[in-house]
Protein backbone atom coordinates (compact mmCIF):
# COMPACT_ATOMS: atom_id res chain seq x y z
CA UNK A 1 0.00 0.00 0.00
CA UNK A 2 1.30 3.46 -1.41
CA UNK A 3 1.80 6.07 1.59
CA UNK A 4 0.21 9.67 1.06
CA UNK A 5 2.06 12.31 2.74
CA UNK A 6 0.95 15.95 1.55
CA UNK A 7 2.90 18.98 1.86
CA UNK A 8 1.71 22.02 5.03
CA UNK A 9 -0.11 24.60 4.90
CA UNK A 10 -0.33 28.29 4.31
CA UNK A 11 -1.70 30.35 6.85
CA UNK A 12 -3.81 33.28 4.81
CA UNK A 13 -4.96 36.02 7.14
CA UNK A 14 -8.69 37.81 5.37
CA UNK A 15 -10.19 40.81 7.40
CA UNK A 16 -10.04 43.88 5.12
CA UNK A 17 -11.10 43.64 1.57
CA UNK A 18 -7.53 44.17 0.74
CA UNK A 19 -6.47 40.90 2.07
CA UNK A 20 -8.65 38.67 -0.72
CA UNK A 21 -6.05 40.17 -3.51
CA UNK A 22 -3.55 38.51 -1.32
CA UNK A 23 -5.13 35.47 -1.27
CA UNK A 24 -5.47 35.21 -4.64
CA UNK A 25 -1.76 36.09 -5.65
CA UNK A 26 -1.07 33.31 -2.96
CA UNK A 27 -2.96 30.83 -5.00
CA UNK A 28 -2.50 31.65 -8.50
CA UNK A 29 1.37 31.05 -7.66
CA UNK A 30 0.66 27.91 -6.07
CA UNK A 31 -1.41 26.69 -9.12
CA UNK A 32 1.64 27.28 -11.44
CA UNK A 33 2.25 23.96 -13.05
CA UNK A 34 -0.99 21.99 -11.29
CA UNK A 35 -1.93 20.16 -14.11
CA UNK A 36 -5.82 19.52 -13.09
CA UNK A 37 -6.61 23.10 -12.50
CA UNK A 38 -8.23 25.01 -15.76
CA UNK A 39 -6.44 28.38 -16.06
CA UNK A 40 -8.33 31.10 -13.31
CA UNK A 41 -10.19 28.60 -11.61
CA UNK A 42 -8.14 28.80 -8.31
CA UNK A 43 -7.92 32.00 -8.16
CA UNK A 44 -11.84 32.49 -9.01
CA UNK A 45 -12.41 30.06 -5.88
CA UNK A 46 -9.97 31.84 -3.53
CA UNK A 47 -11.80 35.27 -4.23
CA UNK A 48 -14.88 33.86 -3.20
CA UNK A 49 -13.85 31.86 -0.17
CA UNK A 50 -11.81 35.28 0.50
CA UNK A 51 -14.89 37.84 -0.38
CA UNK A 52 -17.32 35.56 2.02
CA UNK A 53 -15.24 36.01 5.20
CA UNK A 54 -15.18 40.17 4.41
CA UNK A 55 -18.72 39.86 4.24
CA UNK A 56 -19.98 37.37 6.52
CA UNK A 57 -17.22 36.80 9.05
CA UNK A 58 -16.91 38.99 12.06
CA UNK A 59 -14.21 39.26 12.80
CA UNK A 60 -12.67 38.10 9.30
CA UNK A 61 -11.04 34.55 9.10
CA UNK A 62 -8.54 32.57 6.84
CA UNK A 63 -7.78 30.43 4.60
CA UNK A 64 -5.43 27.44 4.72
CA UNK A 65 -3.68 26.67 1.05
CA UNK A 66 -1.50 24.18 -0.20
CA UNK A 67 -0.95 21.90 -3.23
CA UNK A 68 -2.82 18.62 -3.42
CA UNK A 69 -1.93 16.25 -6.24
CA UNK A 70 -2.81 17.58 -9.31
CA UNK A 71 -4.45 20.63 -7.55
CA UNK A 72 -4.76 22.94 -4.78
CA UNK A 73 -6.90 22.17 -1.29
CA UNK A 74 -8.61 25.33 0.21
CA UNK A 75 -10.01 25.23 3.36
CA UNK A 76 -11.65 28.59 4.60
CA UNK A 77 -12.07 28.96 8.49
CA UNK A 78 -13.71 31.21 10.19
CA UNK A 79 -15.38 31.15 14.04
CA UNK A 80 -18.29 33.15 13.68
CA UNK A 81 -21.43 33.69 13.72
CA UNK A 82 -22.09 30.79 11.86
CA UNK A 83 -24.09 30.11 8.97
CA UNK A 84 -28.23 29.01 9.42
CA UNK A 85 -28.86 25.80 11.40
CA UNK A 86 -29.34 24.13 7.70
CA UNK A 87 -25.70 24.38 6.91
CA UNK A 88 -25.08 22.41 9.33
CA UNK A 89 -26.38 19.51 6.84
CA UNK A 90 -23.38 17.23 5.41
CA UNK A 91 -22.46 18.42 1.66
CA UNK A 92 -24.29 15.80 -0.05
CA UNK A 93 -27.82 17.77 1.18
CA UNK A 94 -28.86 19.83 -2.06
CA UNK A 95 -27.95 23.72 -0.70
CA UNK A 96 -30.25 26.56 -0.43
CA UNK A 97 -31.34 28.10 -3.57
CA UNK A 98 -28.70 31.34 -4.72
CA UNK A 99 -30.64 33.76 -4.72
CA UNK A 100 -28.42 37.29 -4.83
CA UNK A 101 -24.87 38.01 -4.06
CA UNK A 102 -24.93 36.31 -0.28
CA UNK A 103 -23.11 33.88 1.26
CA UNK A 104 -24.76 30.81 -0.30
CA UNK A 105 -24.06 32.32 -3.71
CA UNK A 106 -20.16 32.34 -3.24
CA UNK A 107 -20.20 28.55 -2.13
CA UNK A 108 -22.07 27.91 -4.74
CA UNK A 109 -19.18 28.79 -7.09
CA UNK A 110 -16.95 27.48 -4.65
CA UNK A 111 -18.80 24.13 -5.11
CA UNK A 112 -19.63 24.14 -8.86
CA UNK A 113 -15.78 24.33 -9.44
CA UNK A 114 -14.90 21.93 -6.49
CA UNK A 115 -13.77 17.74 -7.25
CA UNK A 116 -14.30 18.13 -3.79
CA UNK A 117 -16.60 20.52 -1.25
CA UNK A 118 -17.71 20.02 2.24
CA UNK A 119 -18.67 22.67 4.47
CA UNK A 120 -19.59 22.65 8.62
CA UNK A 121 -21.00 25.87 10.32
CA UNK A 122 -22.13 26.10 14.45
CA UNK A 123 -22.35 28.88 16.59
CA UNK A 124 -18.18 28.40 17.08
CA UNK A 125 -17.47 29.46 13.18
CA UNK A 126 -17.97 27.87 9.83
CA UNK A 127 -15.21 25.42 8.18
CA UNK A 128 -15.20 25.58 4.05
CA UNK A 129 -13.14 22.95 2.28
CA UNK A 130 -12.94 22.82 -1.18
CA UNK A 131 -10.22 20.81 -3.24
CA UNK A 132 -9.59 21.61 -7.04
CA UNK A 133 -7.87 19.37 -9.29
CA UNK A 134 -9.16 16.33 -11.34
CA UNK A 135 -11.11 13.19 -9.92
CA UNK A 136 -11.61 12.68 -6.31
CA UNK A 137 -8.92 11.90 -3.74
CA UNK A 138 -10.46 8.48 -2.76
CA UNK A 139 -11.62 5.35 -4.81
CA UNK A 140 -15.63 4.78 -3.88
CA UNK A 141 -15.65 3.09 -0.55
CA UNK A 142 -12.08 3.51 0.35
CA UNK A 143 -10.54 4.86 2.98
CA UNK A 144 -10.82 8.41 3.80
CA UNK A 145 -8.36 10.90 5.52
CA UNK A 146 -7.86 14.53 5.78
CA UNK A 147 -5.27 16.57 7.68
CA UNK A 148 -4.32 20.58 8.59
CA UNK A 149 -0.39 20.78 9.27
CA UNK A 150 -0.08 24.48 9.79
CA UNK A 151 3.63 25.71 10.67
CA UNK A 152 4.41 28.42 13.52
CA UNK A 153 3.89 31.75 12.13
CA UNK A 154 1.53 30.54 8.95
CA UNK A 155 3.99 29.66 6.36
CA UNK A 156 7.46 28.37 5.90
CA UNK A 157 8.24 24.88 6.41
CA UNK A 158 6.85 22.76 9.44
CA UNK A 159 8.36 20.90 12.09
CA UNK A 160 5.21 18.69 11.72
CA UNK A 161 4.35 15.56 9.49
CA UNK A 162 1.83 13.11 8.50
CA UNK A 163 1.53 10.00 6.62
CA UNK A 164 -1.31 7.65 5.54
CA UNK A 165 -1.04 4.07 4.16
CA UNK A 166 -5.07 3.38 3.00
CA UNK A 167 -5.24 0.06 1.55
CA UNK A 168 -6.99 -3.13 3.08
CA UNK A 169 -5.54 -2.67 6.60
CA UNK A 170 -4.22 1.45 7.03
CA UNK A 171 -1.82 2.89 8.57
CA UNK A 172 -1.12 6.03 10.02
CA UNK A 173 1.48 8.41 11.34
CA UNK A 174 2.18 11.63 12.70
CA UNK A 175 5.48 13.10 13.53
CA UNK A 176 6.76 16.10 15.27
CA UNK A 177 10.06 17.82 14.86
CA UNK A 178 11.93 19.04 18.18
CA UNK A 179 10.84 23.06 18.01
CA UNK A 180 10.15 24.25 14.62
CA UNK A 181 11.50 25.46 11.23
CA UNK A 182 13.84 23.38 8.80
CA UNK A 183 15.84 21.35 11.00
CA UNK A 184 12.47 20.52 12.95
CA UNK A 185 11.28 19.31 9.27
CA UNK A 186 14.29 17.53 8.45
CA UNK A 187 13.58 15.14 11.25
CA UNK A 188 10.11 14.56 10.23
CA UNK A 189 10.44 13.89 6.85
CA UNK A 190 13.17 11.51 7.90
CA UNK A 191 10.43 9.35 9.85
CA UNK A 192 8.08 9.78 6.86
CA UNK A 193 10.59 8.11 4.39
CA UNK A 194 10.64 5.26 7.22
CA UNK A 195 6.73 4.73 7.00
CA UNK A 196 6.94 5.36 2.93
CA UNK A 197 9.16 2.32 2.58
CA UNK A 198 7.15 -0.24 4.95
CA UNK A 199 3.77 1.00 6.27
CA UNK A 200 2.29 -2.03 7.22
CA UNK A 201 5.27 -3.03 9.55
CA UNK A 202 4.12 -3.36 12.61
CA UNK A 203 4.19 -0.09 15.04
CA UNK A 204 6.06 -0.74 17.63
CA UNK A 205 8.93 -1.63 14.90
CA UNK A 206 8.13 1.41 12.60
CA UNK A 207 9.34 3.72 15.65
CA UNK A 208 12.54 1.68 16.33
CA UNK A 209 13.34 2.26 12.83
CA UNK A 210 12.01 6.11 13.11
CA UNK A 211 14.62 6.11 16.15
CA UNK A 212 17.78 5.29 13.60
CA UNK A 213 16.73 7.55 10.68
CA UNK A 214 16.14 10.47 12.89
CA UNK A 215 19.78 10.32 14.56
CA UNK A 216 21.99 13.14 13.13
CA UNK A 217 18.69 15.44 12.99
CA UNK A 218 17.59 16.89 16.41
CA UNK A 219 15.12 14.26 16.67
CA UNK A 220 11.33 14.13 17.49
CA UNK A 221 8.15 12.69 18.76
CA UNK A 222 5.51 10.44 17.03
CA UNK A 223 2.57 8.26 16.95
CA UNK A 224 1.72 5.37 14.77
CA UNK A 225 -0.89 3.05 14.26
CA UNK A 226 -1.96 0.08 11.72
CA UNK A 227 -5.86 -0.89 11.36
CA UNK A 228 -7.05 -4.38 10.79
CA UNK A 229 -10.68 -3.97 10.12
CA UNK A 230 -11.18 -7.68 9.94
CA UNK A 231 -10.16 -8.54 13.47
CA UNK A 232 -11.68 -5.48 14.41
CA UNK A 233 -8.38 -3.69 15.99
CA UNK A 234 -6.33 -1.03 16.07
CA UNK A 235 -2.41 -1.17 17.28
CA UNK A 236 -0.81 1.93 18.11
CA UNK A 237 2.56 3.29 19.06
CA UNK A 238 4.23 6.07 20.49
CA UNK A 239 6.66 8.07 21.88
CA UNK A 240 6.11 11.80 23.25
CA UNK A 241 3.68 13.75 23.20
CA UNK A 242 1.42 12.89 20.51
CA UNK A 243 -2.65 12.78 21.40
CA UNK A 244 -4.36 9.49 19.66
CA UNK A 245 -8.29 9.45 20.46
CA UNK A 246 -10.27 6.77 18.71
CA UNK A 247 -13.97 7.87 18.40
CA UNK A 248 -16.94 4.97 17.69
CA UNK A 249 -20.37 5.87 18.44
CA UNK A 250 -19.86 8.92 21.34
CA UNK A 251 -17.53 7.03 22.95
CA UNK A 252 -13.38 7.94 22.86
CA UNK A 253 -10.22 6.01 23.59
CA UNK A 254 -7.29 7.70 24.40
CA UNK A 255 -4.18 6.34 22.78
CA UNK A 256 -1.06 6.27 25.60
CA UNK A 257 2.23 7.38 24.63
CA UNK A 258 5.60 6.45 26.07
CA UNK A 259 7.49 9.47 27.63
CA UNK A 260 10.93 10.24 25.24
CA UNK A 261 12.90 11.23 22.16
CA UNK A 262 13.46 9.46 19.30
CA UNK A 263 17.03 10.38 17.46
CA UNK A 264 18.49 11.96 20.44
CA UNK A 265 20.07 9.12 22.18
CA UNK A 266 21.76 5.93 21.87
CA UNK A 267 19.52 3.47 22.59
CA UNK A 268 15.65 3.23 21.50
CA UNK A 269 13.18 4.77 24.66
CA UNK A 270 11.21 1.43 25.47
CA UNK A 271 8.09 0.99 23.06
CA UNK A 272 4.86 -1.10 24.15
CA UNK A 273 2.18 -0.94 21.48
CA UNK A 274 -1.31 -0.66 22.78
CA UNK A 275 -4.29 -2.51 21.14
CA UNK A 276 -7.86 -0.96 21.15
CA UNK A 277 -11.29 -1.85 19.44
CA UNK A 278 -11.81 -0.48 15.85
CA UNK A 279 -15.62 -1.15 15.35
CA UNK A 280 -17.37 -0.01 12.19
CA UNK A 281 -17.96 3.72 12.21
CA UNK A 282 -14.79 4.59 14.64
CA UNK A 283 -12.72 7.30 13.73
CA UNK A 284 -8.52 8.17 14.30
CA UNK A 285 -7.46 11.07 15.47
CA UNK A 286 -4.20 11.86 15.61
CA UNK A 287 -2.77 15.43 16.45
CA UNK A 288 0.84 16.86 17.24
CA UNK A 289 1.21 18.94 20.53
CA UNK A 290 0.02 22.14 18.78
CA UNK A 291 -3.13 21.17 19.52
CA UNK A 292 -4.34 21.13 23.01
CA UNK A 293 -5.04 18.27 24.41
CA UNK A 294 -8.84 19.20 26.07
CA UNK A 295 -10.82 18.56 22.76
CA UNK A 296 -13.61 17.46 22.92
CA UNK A 297 -15.86 16.11 19.56
CA UNK A 298 -19.18 15.95 21.12
CA UNK A 299 -18.49 20.30 21.43
CA UNK A 300 -19.46 19.77 17.88
CA UNK A 301 -22.96 18.67 16.91
CA UNK A 302 -22.65 16.12 13.52
CA UNK A 303 -19.06 16.97 12.61
CA UNK A 304 -18.00 13.77 12.22
CA UNK A 305 -20.58 12.90 9.37
CA UNK A 306 -18.70 15.59 7.17
CA UNK A 307 -15.02 15.35 5.10
CA UNK A 308 -12.30 14.38 7.74
CA UNK A 309 -10.26 17.56 7.10
CA UNK A 310 -13.09 19.85 8.41
CA UNK A 311 -12.97 18.13 11.04
CA UNK A 312 -9.39 18.41 11.53
CA UNK A 313 -9.72 22.40 10.47
CA UNK A 314 -12.40 22.70 13.46
CA UNK A 315 -9.90 21.35 16.37
CA UNK A 316 -6.90 23.40 14.84
CA UNK A 317 -9.43 26.50 14.86
CA UNK A 318 -10.70 25.94 18.51
CA UNK A 319 -6.93 23.82 20.46
CA UNK A 320 -4.55 25.32 18.34
CA UNK A 321 -1.73 26.84 19.93
CA UNK A 322 -0.21 29.73 18.57
CA UNK A 323 3.48 29.22 19.60
CA UNK A 324 4.27 26.34 17.47
CA UNK A 325 3.31 24.08 14.23
CA UNK A 326 -0.08 22.52 14.92
CA UNK A 327 -0.94 19.16 13.12
CA UNK A 328 -4.07 17.27 13.11
CA UNK A 329 -4.92 13.98 11.18
CA UNK A 330 -8.29 12.58 11.02
CA UNK A 331 -9.07 9.05 9.03
CA UNK A 332 -12.16 7.21 8.73
CA UNK A 333 -13.76 4.06 6.08
CA UNK A 334 -15.63 5.34 3.03
CA UNK A 335 -19.22 6.34 2.79
CA UNK A 336 -20.83 8.57 4.85
CA UNK A 337 -21.33 12.26 2.75
CA UNK A 338 -17.95 14.05 2.39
Amino acid sequence: MAAVSEAAHRLCAVGPEEDVGALRRTVARLAVGQTGLRPGTAELVATELGTNLVRHAHPGGYVLVRKAGDGIELISVDRGPGMPVGALAPAAVAAPPVRGRGLNAGLSVVRRHAAEFDCYSSRRGTVVYARLGTGHAYPAGSWRFGAVNVPLGGDGESGDAWAVAPGGRPAAMVVDGLGHGPAAAVAARAAVTVFGRDPAAAPDTLVKRAHEAMRGTRGGVLGTCLIDPERGELTYSAVGNITGRVVTAGRSVHLLDRPGTLGTHLPPPTIRSQHCPWEPGSVLVLASDGIRSGWHLDEHPRLLEHHPAVVAAVLHRDHGRPTDDATVLVVRTGGGTA
